[in-house]
């Protein structure tokens, strides 16, 4: 069910039982808020006003401690009321923006806002540019980010596709990751599981610009006029859950939503290996740039649709391709079935790769679709793994809804490794580069 309005929340009769219920979500028995090693925050909000409520505390301390704060707002909220007789849709995202720039100036003047203006209730459908919105923010200093969004429970789809996001972009960059609930205060009851995470005391002087944000949104916490369809879409008692002196944040989870396998079910060839003259150029460069004639078991790390891997089959006694698409595993397949030495498997990389048994490995093209963390690893995995040549390549342009850049991917490599390129070729497009363990 799509929501495309955001719920009038009304006075409602709350029973001792759920009040308990409440008060114990925000009770000490959560532990305190880690902002130790956080030097950057970024808060994902699905409409205006979703940023205060649920973490105006946070961005008001985060500023207090001299960190960078970036608050991204996906929608307008331009259909929070659908029905009214005094605003059409426009004017009212108009005003909600100004809402939010008001709100935030006073829980952190130096904060930078982010509109977007993606179609309010509708968020689904731009799940991907949010997400790579988020990457370009948090950039390849993601181990020392806190990513907040809205919660994916909280029942609104909007909310739900801002989490999703952040969790895609949290599994991109490293970023730690937390959710938030907003309506979740309303309709939750003591039956609902408790799920877990951390809370942030607030002190007066914090709680004090909180208020003040809140009071910034009038177009919510206000009647539009006196007009059927032009009520007040939070009352006093759902705002009582956001001027306690506590914020509630649920532990994110950080989600792999590969590109991969989709990319390769839609199309054949989606990099033209086969028909590019820049792919086959790059091959030949690849190929001549090997130090051995040939080797005895070559590992190549997203073999695509296996182009290159029929060039490595020449020069290896044994090859084992990986890619963790299955569609492109089976195009892969359907070329290289006359290569009785090549071997095809779906892993994920570095995860899936087990102890690596090879004296070539190839890595082109793949490094920048992992976060900074799993290149990392994936470095270390092969500098312990006995394995006496990588050989790197990667485009040079910006890869877009990634943090890393070909550069930055081989200088993470070369770190990793602990040795510096034996062989380095720098293209205008690309950068090669053959490092060689001993």
């Amino acid at each position: 069910m799509v929501v495309s309005q955001e719920p009038a929340f009304h006075h409602a009769d709350v029973s001792t039982a759920e009040h308990q219920w409440r008060q114990t979500l925000a009770s000490e028995s959560r532990p305190l808020i880690d902002l130790g090693l956080v030097e950057h925050l970024v808060v994902v909000a699905a409409h205006p006003g979703d940023e205060t409520l649920m973490s105006g505390g946070l961005i008001a301390t985060a500023h207090g401690r001299g960190m960078s704060v970036d608050v991204v707002v996906a929608t307008d909220g331009e259909r929070s009321h659908p029905n009214s007789p005094t605003r059409r849709p426009a004017e009212l995202g108009a005003l909600r923006r100004a809402e939010v720039a008001s709100a935030l100036s006073s829980l952190a003047p130096t904060a930078t806002l982010h509109t977007l203006g993606f179609a309010d209730g509708n968020l689904t459908a731009h799940h991907e540019q949010l997400a790579c919105a988020l990457v370009d923010l948090i950039g390849a200093s993601g181990s020392r980010t806190l990513l907040v969004s809205t919660w994916r429970g909280d029942g609104h789809t909007d909310h739900e596709a801002a989490a999703r996001a952040g969790a895609s972009a949290a599994w991109r960059t490293d970023a730690h990751f937390l959710e938030a609930p907003i309506w979740w205060w309303h309709w939750g009851s003591p039956t609902d599981p408790m799920p877990t995470g951390p809370r942030l005391q607030l002190p007066d002087s914090v709680l004090c610009a909180k208020r003040a944000a809140m009071r910034s949104h009038r177009s919510q916490t206000e009647e539009l006029s006196t007009l059927a369809g032009d009520e007040a879409i939070l009352s006093p008692e759902i705002l009582s859950h956001f001027e306690r002196d506590v914020e509630v944040f649920f532990d994110g989870r950080a989600a792999e939503e590969s590109p991969f396998e989709e990319l390769h079910a839609e199309h054949p060839d989606p990099w033209r290996v086969h028909t590019s003259f820049y792919e086959a150029r790059k091959r030949a460069l690849t190929m001549s740039a090997l130090p051995h004639p040939t080797y005895r078991r070559v590992l190549e790390l997203g073999c695509s649709v296996g182009a290159l891997t029929a060039e490595l089959a020449a020069r290896g006694e044994e090859v084992l391709a990986l890619d963790e698409s299955r569609s492109a595993l089976h195009r892969a397949a359907e070329t290289l079935t006359h290569l009785p030495n090549v071997s095809l498997a779906n892993v994920q990389v570095p995860e899936g790769l087990g102890i690596i048994e090879a004296d070539l490995v190839i890595i082109s093209e793949v490094g920048y679709f992992l976060s900074p963390a799993r290149l990392r690893d994936l470095a270390n995995r092969l500098r312990t793994s006995g394995c006496v040549t990588i050989l790197a390549c990667h485009w040079r342009h910006d890869i877009r809804g990634w943090p890393l850049d070909g550069a930055s991917v081989h200088a993470i490599l070369a770190e990793g490794l602990g040795v510096d390129a034996a062989v380095s070729l720098s293209d205008p497009d690309f950068v090669l580069d053959v490092f060689v363990l001993e």
